[in-house]
């Protein structure tokens, strides 16, 4: 089943940022994406579809627009031209941070693989794991993302 924009409540994409996310799939890896995600259940924090060239992630309970991911087949793969976060979810300039978490949803949401999940280092890790259910409804093994000093952000 392919899942389709108008399949859950969704609002439309609100001010986004350029996040350095880049990444080529296979066919088969885009047939997966071409998918998409419908949420089943309250787990399940995300609703993702591909409409044209464009792989659309939305937050599942309140339908907030996050992530637009557009792509453009090459030859045998089919190549990140652009991705663009929410300008809701940047904090503090975190855009090396949402390229990571939206890899991560990518990879084990849509394509079933097993990446950690990046926790930000300032989470902490009193309560494993409560912080990515949040963010993703799972429970995949964690790795600390450390964040650029302001310093290097340019660099």
């Amino acid at each position: 089943m392919t899942v389709r924009p108008d399949d859950w409540k969704r609002l439309p994409f609100e001010e986004m940022v350029a996040i350095p996310y880049r990444a080529a799939f296979d066919h088969k890896q885009f047939a997966k994406l071409s998918a998409g995600l419908l949420p089943r259940a309250m787990e399940d924090k995300w609703f993702v579809y591909l409409a044209g060239d464009e792989l659309c992630f939305h937050r599942s309970w309140t339908g907030q627009g996050v992530y637009q991911v557009t792509m453009a087949q090459d030859r045998e793969t089919y190549k990140v031209n652009n991705a663009l976060c929410s300008n809701k979810m940047l904090v503090e300039n975190d855009r090396e941070y949402q390229s990571q978490l939206l890899d991560f949803l990518i990879c084990n949401l849509l394509l079933g693989e097993a990446k950690p999940f990046p926790r930000p280092t300032g989470v902490t890790e009193q309560l494993p794991g409560i912080y990515q259910h949040a963010i993703s409804g799972t429970g995949y093994r964690e790795k600390v993302v450390a964040k650029k000093p302001w310093w290097k952000r340019w660099t």
